[in-house]
This record gives C-alpha cells, structure tokens and sequence, in this order.
C-alpha cells in the first residue's frame, strides 16, 4: 500500500487512512512489544529472591527502636559493640545520666547508639562519612520524633588533624562523646586518635566500646591509653567498653571518678586490675561460629531435618539448655549468689531485650530453595549483588556453561551461595575464603547440598598471595572452572587477587568474574584483568559485569574458553 504523504496528494479515501492507522498502531505495537523484551533482558539475572535490606527491632528505654541496615559499607551495619554499649547506657542511666547532656556519637553508621542516647534524655549529634548519613538520618528520624525532648541531629565529620577550622573547640563541646566498632578495619586510625583527642577535652567524658579481632586494634588501645586517662566499664573476652578522660589538665582528670564509684569500683582500682568476678559480661555471642556448632549437634540428635522451623525449634531448645547450664539470673542486670559454692553469678549485663539475630535468607535456584545465613562480621559474611547475578548467570545458561562432574574453586566464597548453586549444578566444588571465615562457609554448604549433590563440595582456607605454588602447587589442584564473586570490594589486596586468579587459571581453565563497580579502583583492576587473560564480558547491566576469562599461556587453553558465545547474555 502506498503510504500518503505526497504533497501532490490532497486527499485519500477513508478505507486507505484507516488502514494505514490500523497498520501504524500495528508498528508501534511491535515495537513495544520489543521494548519490553529488551527491558527483560536488561532485568534477567534478577534472583527469584533478592536480598534486602536487614530491618532489625531492639528493645532499649522502653521503646521499640527499627533499625534499617545498609548494604554497601561497615557503616550500614549493626555491630556487637554497639549493642553492648546500647545497652550499658540503657543498664545504667542514672548513673551516666545524659539527660539535657551535649552528645557527640562519631562514626554513628546506622545511628542506633545515637537513637538510644537521644531517649535516654541527650542532646544528640550523630556525625559519619557524608555519603553514609542518609540511613542514619533515616533512622534516627523514624525512632525519635515525638519521643524525645531534643531532636537529634546529623552532621557530616571525616576524621583527621585539622577540625579545628570546621569544629572550633570554643564552639563544639560536649558532654560525652561516644564511639562503638571505629577501629574496625581501616587506615585512619591515627586520625581516628586525632578527632578523639579534638572532641575530648577537659570536662568531656569518651565512652567508646571495642570488639579486637586485628593487632591493629591491639596498637590502637596502646595508643588510646597513652592519649587519656582511661578505665575499663565492662568486658567479656574480645568486647570491652572503656570511659576515658582528657589528659589536658589533672583538675579535670577525676571529674569521671564519681562515675566509677557510682558503680562500685573501689578507689585506685584499673580496669586491667578487676578480677572476674567484677567485671560486667555480655551475652553476645559469635554468630558464625554458633551456627557451625548448632549444625554439629543437629547431625548428632537428628541426621536429618525435615524443615527449618525444626531446625529453629532445636536451636531455641540448645540455647535454654545452655541458658540453664550457666545457671544466669533474669535478664535484669542484678547479681545473685550461687547456692552451692557461694560464687557471684554475673549476669549477662548487655543482652539487649530483642537481640540483633542473623538474617535467614531463602533463595531459589536449579529447582532448590537455599537457606543462607549471613553474619555481622566482615564483607565475607554478607550477601552481595555480584554473588546473585552469578548464581542467576550459572542457572540459566547451564548448558552453554556446563558444571555438571567439573571441577570447581570459587575465590572468596563469603556465605557459600555461588559455590552452593554450582554443587547443584553437579560440579565437585571447593570453597575457600580465610580462616576466619570458614565456619558459617561450612554451615551453608552442610545445610543445602546434604542429600542433594552428587559431590560434597569441600571447604579449604585461601590466602590470596603470590607463593601459592608451595601450598597449591598446580601440578596438584587443577580446576576446570575458577569462580568469583564481589572479591574486588574494598580492600587492598587487588594485586594479590589477581595473582591467585593467575595461580589457578591455567590454560584448559575457564575464569568467571562477576563484580560491580564501584570504586576507581575497579576499573584499575579490571584494566589490569584484561591485560592479564584473555577476557570476554557475557553478561553487563550498568555497574554490573560479568567476565569469562582464560590464560594467555597456550593456545589449546584459550580456544577452548572463548569458543562459548562472548555474547552470551542472561536468560529470564
């Protein structure tokens, strides 16, 4: 039909027209109807449950306070710290009364330290990196108005040595000033020290809890005792809340003192001198490693579990038994003698009434529902969007990349889900990720593939590093497939990572990256990815890639990875 548009044309029959509008709304039809297919191809590794931001309730000054974690730095967490030194606060209000008190929280992250010292009667100013604030602003806001006598405030504060052009001590000073988890893995510890120092001056009271798990943290407290007069409040193992005072000035130097007598220290006594039976303890307990020791005792009463309510009502059922075994008091902070040989009972001081518990979170893939627990103490142990694109990407695309009696190494396999789905997917997998790590790695693993896989993937403990042919010799531990997830995320080991990805990827070896960008960083060991392998990106949205790769050592190796499609994408 001849489209009428010629200006010699000045009029048209009215079947023509309407045939023609039939035909362009047919046009515009088609050309929605692959609008929205490409936006499916766009969305396609979106998992059939998709991570989401941990919303925890607390119990703490009578109130019921949400806290909404983040995803993309320490700051949007909640760490055991934190709630030890919530609950102090809370445990011992008259004695560190803060009600109409100037309070200073630095390093606020989720802000719930600050919501606490805001119920508890202070004049609040949580202070973090800009970029972390909107969350904390969130949170304090949601558990604060209408609650309080001040509203809290946020204000942005990086740490360093010049503060006193941005907070002149003539102007910002503080009652207290509090700090929980800091010190936790980072490169500004002397500045740390130094916004410490600024902010703590003669008549400020420095409350800051601790969890230590690095020597840094060990130098940090040498430095921190130097730099103040301090004591230890409370402490249980690695947890320990100390008050610190000013050293500018031995007027000001004891104006804590009434404090610690407050709370029946004896005079000249140090926090290192306590014997354990003054000191305060905590409940909280290691996560991960409860849930390693929970999986043990499950295989011992039970071989197997018919479903995780089961599986919870055990766990409860192990916990009040221990409970019991420890013979504690009530959860009301208050000493009670033991019957049998007069030995003071301390309760656990700083569980708080609801207690931040671990997220089980259900996933679904290769036909399977994966119960994943997370835990609350480095990035390993966290559920990151690269993970479940790979996840996504391997299901999919099973045939074009297939795992079925292959074997698998994934890198930095944090929770265990990637090495979880490919154990699905019939591969002989090994998980590595540090030490530390391990437990809830092996937890996860033992929880979904038992019964479920031909091959029982295996667990092994992986420093990246250059000197991995003494430990895996590649003569030994060969792989078909190597596997990573998010591993370049902050950290400083990137050219440590790429080592152990050359160790292992040896040609007849296929390399899958999947990583979201974030930082300059990743695109300069993306660069130097690609300078060292032969790469092929098969999947990308945004931020969001994921590489196949293989050595540049052997032709045989290099064909056999790029003959997959390079322009493999994601299928719904």
């Amino acid at each position: 039909m001849e489209t009428v548009c010629s200006p010699f044309v000045e009029e048209a029959s009215s079947d023509s027209i309407e045939e023609e509008n039939e035909e362009e709304d047919k046009d515009y039809s088609q050309k929605e109807d692959l609008a929205v297919v490409k936006k499916q191809e766009l969305t396609a590794w979106a998992p059939y449950f998709y991570s989401r931001v941990t919303k925890e309730v607390y119990n703490y000054v009578g109130h019921e306070i949400v806290i909404e974690e983040g995803l993309d730095s320490y700051a949007g967490m909640i760490w055991p710290a934190a709630l030890a030194l919530c609950h102090y606060l809370d445990t011992y209000r008259d004695q560190l009364n803060l009600v109409g008190k100037a309070v200073l929280e630095i390093g606020a992250g989720t802000g719930l330290l600050s919501v606490v010292a805001a119920l508890l009667g202070g004049w609040v100013t949580a202070t973090d990196l800009p970029e972390v604030l909107n969350n904390t602003r969130v949170n304090l806001c949601r558990n604060t108005r209408g609650r309080c006598r001040h509203t809290p405030q946020v204000a942005p504060l990086s740490w360093g040595y010049d503060l006193e052009h941005t907070y002149p001590s003539s102007v910002y000073r503080y009652d207290y000033v509090l700090a929980a988890e800091v010190v936790y893995h980072h490169d500004f510890l002397d500045e740390l020290l130094a916004t410490m120092k600024h902010f703590c001056k003669p008549g400020t009271t420095l409350i800051w809890a601790n969890k230590i798990r690095f020597e840094s943290d060990l130098v940090f407290i040498e430095n921190f005792k130097k730099a103040f007069h301090t004591r230890v409040l409370a402490e249980e193992g690695d947890v320990k809340i100390y008050m610190a005072m000013s050293r500018e000035g031995d007027d000001e130097v004891d104006q804590g003192l009434e404090i610690q007598d407050l709370l029946g220290e004896e005079d000249g006594r140090t926090g290192e001198e306590e014997s354990t039976d003054d000191k305060l303890s905590c409940g909280f307990q290691e996560v991960g490693s409860n849930i390693l020791e929970d999986e043990r005792q499950e295989e011992v009463e039970e071989e197997e579990l018919e479903s995780d309510e089961e599986e919870e009502e055990i766990l409860t059922s192990k916990d009040d038994e221990t409970d019991e075994q420890k013979e504690t008091v009530p959860s009301n902070g208050n000493i009670s003698e033991h019957d049998d040989s007069n030995q003071t009972v301390v309760r656990r001081n700083w569980v708080p009434s609801i207690i931040c518990r671990i997220d089980k979170d259900i996933y679904h893939y290769v036909g399977q529902d994966i119960v994943i627990y997370e835990s609350i103490d480095s990035y390993g142990a966290m559920m990151w969007p690269a993970a479940l694109a790979l996840c996504s990407f391997l299901d999919n695309n099973r045939h074009t990349v297939d795992l079925q009696g292959k074997e698998v190494l994934e890198l930095g396999a944090g929770t265990g889900l990637v090495a979880i789905v490919a154990s699905l997917l019939g591969a002989s997998v090994t998980a590595t990720d540090l030490p530390e790590l391990l437990g809830n790695l092996q937890a996860n693993l033992m929880r979904n593939t038992r019964g479920r896989c031909r091959h029982t993937p295996h667990v092994a403990p992986l420093s990246w590093g250059y000197d991995l042919e003494h430990t895996y010799p590649s003569s030994v531990y060969r792989y078909d497939y190597v596997l990573a997830a998010d591993v370049v995320y902050h950290h400083d080991f990137l050219d440590e990572l790429l080592a152990t990805m050359k160790h292992f990827c040896k040609p007849g070896t296929t390399l899958i990256w999947a990583n979201k960008v974030r930082f300059e960083s990743d695109l300069v060991f993306t660069e130097n990815f690609e300078k060292t392998f032969h790469t092929s990106l098969v999947a990308e949205e945004g931020e969001m890639k994921i590489y196949m790769a293989t050595s540049r050592f052997g032709d045989g190796g290099d064909r056999d990875g790029l003959s997959r499609p390079t322009g493999c994408r994601l299928k719904a």
